[in-house]
């Protein structure tokens, strides 16, 4: 059953409504009610509001423990998004996570947002886009060329090429001198009804076309979930000299996707031996010559970095979906960091940290309390050997803190307390242009800010039946593979280019004892691969890794892969 609140209004009137129909059928009828009564109904029905209201504190603080103790996302503000393009620079200028940007919105309200992830920029340009669908190859509208492509006067009808049965987009970047584009993003405005190109994107392989236009294993890169809905793109067959993907270390909180998710790409650092650059890919030669007649040749005789995005074949039209693609762009979110130190004995241990709790400001996530002894509070729940840590825990808009101990028992006496804040849904006021700064440490200065979009997602406080909600589905699912339609759905849902799954039971003899064996077939499509036999492998060894995650224990699992007949 709802739980519904009521205000002590509501309850005053109920009870003088149901006073004076008790009276009627009694035959008494009653314009007035008597002061007495009066005031009888408006201090029991003040009574009922504060039980209704403790009622309401006590759910959501039970539900704040659940979804604790089951390590889901804890209930808390969504920040406002925005997507920030840095323009100005001439040579590379590498720009770190948590870079101040300064807005202000139409009521005159400033609010800082803070980048969700490192990002280089320089003088690189898209010169060139294109979109391949259905056995046709058209200019993309949304790349701004330069004026020599311009000037040509590129047709802008398709013409018909044969590269494939799946769509694709392909761009070509001319890099800023002798610099590549290791650490440059990508953005992609999309229109309102391009949900499924958004969540392709997402997935979908990038490929590098190699220095004799080629499109091979070396320049595969697929996207992975970074920050706050960032896809950050990762070699296929990872090079020697390129760095992990942890080894990089943001100086933002851990958010959730925002907004503008799965619309800004961070391209990985490229070594010196896949700084691919060529004139112009194999197949694409015919087609730019009928686009930009006798010209082609001479426009696109200069190396450039060319970029090839597949799509699935269900795909809506890439070249209405796609309003624009830009470099030099990132997401920026509504948040900052708050520090105060708290003295016990002047503040009390249960303290307001966002407006549920009385102060001006939402509270994203915290980051750290540390003791006296600059040891770490742990969460009420984290398990620790350690008798004198301290803990916290967060409920109903108020941090409550259990102080630390000295080795000889006493309570210390202070913490510091460092939490990340946002304005919450406030910050949504911000509109396209009103981020106007940004703070870099050691100059910078030549570099001006642009944000294309405006500020949205922003939310004050996780209601409590969307986190009633998603609690009771985590709690369905928690992700675990226990019938043989949950193996099914998990592997179809692994990629999208596995056509069909099959699953058959059997039992091996290993080591003298029998064993269960799942045995897993995915079908695949050769059409569907840049490098078929490679990619194939790869998505066999990380379904696999997957699958051994989650399965139950004492069952082995094998995975292979079959390719569909052409």
């Amino acid at each position: 059953m709802p739980y519904q609140r009521a205000t002590a209004i509501e309850i005053d009137s109920k009870m003088r409504e149901d006073f004076r129909k008790r009276l009627k059928e009694y035959g008494v009828s009653a314009e007035t009610t008597d002061p007495v009564l009066a005031v009888l109904f408006r201090t029991f029905a003040q009574q009922l509001e504060n039980l209704y209201s403790d009622t309401g504190r006590i759910r959501l603080a039970l539900l704040d423990e659940l979804i604790a103790g089951l390590g889901i996302e804890p209930r808390k503000a969504r920040p406002a998004q925005a997507v920030v393009r840095i323009l100005g620079a001439s040579s590379p200028v590498h720009i770190d996570a948590g870079a101040l940007l300064r807005s202000q919105s139409p009521t005159g309200e400033r609010f800082n947002f803070s980048t969700d992830a490192p990002v280089t920029v320089s003088g690189a340009q898209i010169v060139f886009g294109a979109a391949y669908e259905k056995n046709q190859f058209r200019v993309l509208p949304g790349v701004e060329m330069p004026e020599q492509l311009l000037a040509a006067r590129p047709a802008l009808d398709p013409v018909k090429v044969n590269l494939g049965p799946n769509p694709a987009l392909f761009l070509a970047v001319q890099p800023a001198g002798k610099e590549h584009l290791s650490g440059h993003s990508v953005y992609f405005d999309l229109t309102p009804d391009a949900r499924p190109v958004q969540e392709a994107l997402a997935s979908e392989t990038w490929c590098m076309a190699g220095p004799h236009g080629e499109f091979s294993a070396n320049g595969i890169l697929r996207p992975r979930p970074a920050n706050a809905g960032l896809r950050r793109l990762e070699w296929l067959v990872r090079a020697a000299a390129a760095a992990a993907p942890d080894e990089v270390q943001d100086k933002t909180p851990q958010l959730p996707p925002g907004f503008y998710a799965g619309r800004v790409f961070l391209l990985p650092a490229i070594p010196p031996e896949r700084q691919f650059v060529c004139a112009v890919p194999r197949g694409l030669e015919p087609p730019l010559g009928r686009i930009f007649g006798r010209e082609a040749q001479h426009l696109f005789s200069q190396p450039r970095v060319w970029i090839k995005i597949t799509f699935p074949r269900d795909i809506p039209p890439l070249h209405t979906a796609v309003g624009g693609v830009f470099l030099h762009a990132v997401t920026a979110s509504n948040v900052e960091c708050f520090n105060q130190t708290i003295v016990f004995e002047k503040h009390g241990t249960s303290i307001p940290i966002s407006r549920e709790g009385g102060t001006d400001w939402q509270l994203v996530s915290p980051l750290s309390l540390i003791g006296e002894n600059d040891t770490p509070y742990l969460d009420e729940m984290a398990p620790s050997t350690d008798p004198n840590v301290g803990r916290y825990a967060i409920r109903n808009g108020r941090i409550e803190i259990t102080p630390a101990r000295w080795p000889d028992g006493r309570p210390q006496s202070q913490v510091n307390v460092r939490v990340w804040i946002s304005a919450g849904e406030a910050a949504n006021q911000v509109g396209p242009g009103m981020i106007t700064s940004i703070e870099l440490k050691g100059g910078g200065s030549s570099l001006r800010v642009l944000n294309p979009t405006s500020a949205a997602g922003g939310t004050s406080s996780e209601s409590f039946a969307t986190a009633q909600e998603r609690f009771s589905a985590a709690l369905l699912s928690r992700d675990r593979v226990v019938t043989r339609a949950d193996l099914l759905a998990v592997v179809r849902a692994f990629d999208r280019r596995i056509r069909d799954a099959r699953v058959s039971s059997a039992v091996e003899r290993v080591g003298g004892a029998l064993r269960r064996v799942e045995r897993v077939t995915v079908a695949l499509d050769r059409e569907d691969f840049t490098d078929p036999d490679l990619e194939a492998s790869y998505l066999r060894d990380e379904l696999q890794s997957l699958l051994e995650s989650r399965f139950l224990h004492d069952i082995d699992l094998s995975v292979r892969t079959e390719w569909l007949a052409s």
